[in-house]
């Protein structure tokens, strides 16, 4: 049984989300550094990171710690893409070890970004920009999209984007584990 939602968020994204989850399914929402005080080792938890250079912050010392038996990445882009990811959707939404995957699509607020993680996010977010300017006309309206998100930053946080997640949550039957640390691009 999920003990927990425990949760890493930079910019705010990450926790409304676990915020929200917590409200639609009575379960416990901590960030990470809350619910080593509050959570015994290997608890069952379902995790909810925000990507950072394809990588899903804070789900390496979460595995260390707990038994995740689900988790939420939470970036920029409307969908998640990348090996993982693609591995997931073939198998259900499942990773190899039976974890439960799900992509939501938080937002970008440069502003909130700390001086490091701002300078990371500078050249991706004018190769995006360039990309979608030299296709013209071509680009998709999904590209323009993200064009626009890393030009003016972008809330995208919606309540009905967990259903699936909640769903999740009231079939019951959690038993496998996220073992291995999802890499994901945008």
């Amino acid at each position: 049984m999920i003990q927990a939602i425990v949760y890493t968020s930079q910019t705010g994204y990450t926790q409304r989300y676990a915020q929200l989850l917590a409200e639609k399914t009575g379960v416990p929402a901590y960030s990470a550094k809350e619910a080593r005080g509050k959570l015994p080792s290997k608890a069952e938890i379902f995790y909810m990171g925000w990507l950072l250079a394809g990588t899903v912050r804070g789900i390496q010392s979460a595995m260390d710690r707990y038994t995740i038996r689900g988790a939420a990445i939470v970036g920029i882009s409307p969908q998640g893409n990348g090996d993982l990811w693609t591995e997931a959707r073939i198998n259900g939404g499942y990773s190899d070890s039976g974890g439960r995957l799900f992509y939501l699509q938080g937002g970008y607020a440069p502003e909130k970004l700390g001086f490091f993680h701002r300078l990371m996010m500078k050249p991706m977010a004018r190769s995006v920009i360039r990309q979608v300017e030299g296709k013209g006309d071509a680009a998709t309206a999904q590209e323009r999209e993200m064009a626009e998100v890393f030009r003016r930053g972008g809330d995208f946080v919606r309540e009905e984007a967990l259903e699936e997640i909640v769903q999740w949550f009231r079939e019951g039957d959690h038993t496998g584990e996220v073992k291995t640390v999802p890499r994901v691009e945008i």
